[in-house]
């Protein structure tokens, strides 16, 4: 179907047939029963339209019922920069889901076609979990990882404004482990108190109840993210490696620019790529000898939605959810500063030859978010204030990862 429909499509028109051919290679089509909904926010990857049924695009107040027969149809669901938008199918509907970064460098044309879309090709068997793992995303049938107990156990106990600090100490107790390690950040130099404390209460105390529990969900996520049993615990590891950098340099950005709490951007970059759990989880148990580099054009395309659903789930705060969920896509100069920062730390970072090529791609002279938080680059392109606090990152990655 969308082989015939395609030439009709307006943002289409103008391709030639062979640049329509290399755009089908990465195009699908989705059929969806009544109630199912998508966010402008999630998908601008992708360029969505409505081929048969009926849909509801709502954006504010406002709300039009679109036709898959109609003129209008003709047009994608979501504009580029649609961050507000959703539609919801009023009827079982067929979408077709058409990659935009690849429609952008046919348009673009040039010597980097070749490059650009090789890094974001899925094969036949990757567009397969693609589907599969969106369509359960959606319904609720995926597997997302729990919360270590300690942390679950944390958050709720939290919740009560007169929880005392003898109750958060017994809860953590529960977890020598994470005990161990929350003692010795409360003792680290970027604590600045020369005084050693030796109870797990006295650290509690020096750290606050709000700090601690952002720790405790730090330390206790390097559990969720090494798996020995996993086929993929080495991709794992290097994306737990890479996040502990990326939160480091998040933490110290806030405290520089003072525009959002240092301790919940060290919680934001370490799970900023949380939804990538589920995801290898999903491909370990149904193709376990899919090589790392085919699961990481997966996870380019899904982790942020899976991200936020893993972030629900957890109740995390609505600022971190949103870091996660947007911190790898498109700037959107309403975002939430904890998203900014994350962001910058992404492209800021510097990266192991192992690591996964597709993420973090953006240069920093593109972000417009170094400007509006305050940050100057080099002549280089590079920003001197991760640079300056070299030590203070690499400590406070010695402590998290």
């Amino acid at each position: 179907m969308i082989e015939q429909r395609l030439p009709q499509l307006h943002p289409f028109a103008e391709l030639s047939d062979r640049a329509r051919d290399k755009l089908l290679q990465h195009a699908r089509t989705m059929t969806v029963d009544p109630g199912f909904k998508l966010h402008a926010r999630d998908e601008f990857r992708s360029m969505i339209f409505l081929l048969e049924g009926r849909m509801i695009l709502a954006s504010g107040r406002n709300s039009v019922m679109l036709k898959g027969d109609s003129s209008e149809a003709l047009n994608p669901l979501f504009d580029a920069h649609d961050y507000h938008s959703h539609a919801i199918a009023a009827t079982r509907s067929t979408l077709a889901m058409l990659d935009r970064k690849v429609y952008e460098t046919l348009i673009d044309g040039g010597g980097q076609d070749s490059v650009e879309v090789s890094e974001i090709e899925l094969s036949d068997l990757e567009g397969e979990l693609f589907s599969s793992i969106y369509t359960h995303a959606y319904s609720g049938e995926l597997a997302l990882p729990q919360l270590p107990e300690v942390a679950l156990h944390l958050q709720r106990a939290l919740k009560d404004p007169d929880v005392s600090i003898a109750e958060a100490t017994r809860i953590i107790e529960e977890d020598p482990s994470v005990a161990g390690r929350l003692l010795s950040v409360a003792n680290s130099p970027a604590m600045g108190s020369r005084r050693v404390v030796s109870r797990l209460q006295d650290a509690v105390a020096r750290l606050g109840l709000e700090r601690t529990r952002q720790l405790v969900m730090a330390l206790a996520m390097h559990q969720v993210f090494i798996h020995r049993d996993n086929p993929y615990h080495e991709l794992l590891e290097r994306l737990w490696r890479r996040s502990a950098r990326i939160a480091a340099v998040s933490c110290v950005l806030a405290d520089q620019c003072e525009a959002a709490d240092p301790q919940s951007a060290l919680l934001a970059g370490l799970l900023h790529r949380v939804g990538a759990l589920p995801v290898i989880a999903e491909v370990a148990r149904t193709h376990p000898d899919r090589t790392p580099g085919e699961v990481e054009r997966v996870l380019f395309r899904l982790e942020g939605l899976i991200g936020e659903l893993v972030a629900q789930q957890w109740d995390l705060a609505s600022d971190i959810i949103e870091a996660i969920r947007d911190s790898g896509g498109p700037e959107n100069p309403e975002a939430h500063a904890l998203t900014d920062i994350v962001r910058i730390a992404r492209a800021a970072c510097p990266r192991d030859a192992e690591d996964d090529l597709l993420s973090d791609r953006i240069p920093l002279t593109d972000l417009r978010a170094v400007e509006r938080l305050g940050f100057i680059l080099d002549e280089d392109g590079n920003l001197p204030a991760s640079e300056t606090a070299r030590q203070e990152v690499e400590a406070l990655i010695r402590e998290v990862a």
